[in-house]
């Protein structure tokens, strides 16, 4: 039997975890409380109850697992399927990149999960 080859960018993990989900409409923001549902260096699953059109920009806040240090970062949602959102960080600023690259070493550890 032939096995698949993992194509993708980033690892993805396992993140059962709050998330908060920013969406600028540019005349006023609004905030939508998800879940997590995986996550990688690059982006984020996650569950929102929400209208987030594909291509918008975001701004997702949620804590690490081990040590709860919020985790603010910008995205744009890439893809949608009913209610799960597929978020691509844009982390233009090296501090996010190494939040983010710490954070994926941090689920590479072990099995992570927060409230």
């Amino acid at each position: 039997m032939e096995q698949s080859v993992n194509r993708r960018r980033w690892q993805r993990f396992p993140f059962d975890g709050s998330v908060r989900v920013e969406v600028d409409h540019s005349v006023d923001a609004t905030v939508v409380d998800g879940r997590g549902v995986r996550f990688s260096e690059g982006g984020i699953c996650l569950f929102a109850a929400a209208n987030l059109p594909v291509g918008s920009q975001v701004k997702v806040e949620f804590k690490t697992p081990h040590t709860h240090e919020p985790v603010r970062v910008r995205g744009k949602v890439r893809n949608r399927s009913v209610y799960l959102y597929g978020v691509e960080f844009l982390s233009d600023k090296s501090e996010d990149r190494q939040q983010l690259a710490r954070l994926s070493a941090e689920f590479r550890g072990g099995s992570v999960s927060s409230a």
